[in-house]
């Protein structure tokens, strides 16, 4: 995919980290190289398989093997991250954190409330069957936390978002085992930043929110534990 060519290459106060590139990084060391009050938005995709050992099917290996060859993230390093996306926010700025029915049931989101709270939930549709012990898997959810304080009109310009988002990602797993929708990442950003800001997305997997930044105008940092080089 096709982007704007940046200018800017280095991120704020000699973090070891650049701006505007795919590049492989912990989470939480790039999190903490950020300045306090630097970004309006971050989004998060923990990967977190705690659900498939409660599931205990004992073939993940085979038949997911994209997902279960990714480096897990536990409950208190998701925690700890979420902690500094706060420090790194604005005030009244947005985390999109994902997550799945799992996570959505267990309330993992509460364990962060003092920092960051839930106004509102998306469910995303990605048109595909997953797993499931009762119903199927079809897509996953889209936490909207906030930092206090809580605004709505005056942080959020696009009010036509639908909370039920329907988008296919062709060959989900030819880039990334958890390729996000661009479509919605595109509104987001659009809805609650003004072109030049910068996008934070420190578990950032194929890179979509990059692009979907670049696109927008905007600066970006991130990194992939997993990323290894090539095509993003």
């Amino acid at each position: 995919m096709d982007t704007p060519a940046r200018v800017l290459t280095q991120a704020p106060l000699g973090s070891p980290f650049d701006l505007n590139v795919a590049q492989r990084g912990d989470a939480l060391e790039l999190l903490r190289s950020l300045l306090t009050t630097i970004t309006p938005l971050v989004f998060f995709d923990p990967q977190f398989r705690e659900v498939l050992h409660k599931l205990a099917y004992g073939n993940e290996g085979t038949r997911q093997v994209e997902r279960c060859n990714l480096p897990q993230m536990s409950a208190d390093y998701i925690d700890a991250c979420c902690r500094e996306i706060a420090r790194v926010l604005v005030p009244s700025g947005y985390c999109m954190r994902w997550t799945d029915t799992f996570g959505l049931g267990e309330a993992h989101h509460l364990r962060i409330a003092d920092v960051l709270k839930c106004v509102d939930l998306m469910a995303w549709d990605n048109q595909r069957q997953g797993q499931g012990r009762r119903t199927r898997r079809r897509g996953t959810y889209l936490l909207v936390l906030q930092k206090p304080p809580l605004h709505a009109k005056a942080t959020w310009g696009d009010h036509r978002i639908p909370d039920r988002w329907v988008e296919r990602i062709p060959h989900p797993r030819s880039q990334h085992p958890h390729t996000k929708p661009i479509g919605l990442i595109s509104r987001l950003i659009g809805a609650v930043t003004k072109p030049g800001d910068l996008v934070v997305d420190p578990a950032a997997g194929s890179f979509t929110g990059m692009h979907a930044a670049h696109q927008l105008g905007h600066e970006f940092i991130g990194c992939d534990l997993a990323y290894c080089g090539g095509e993003s």
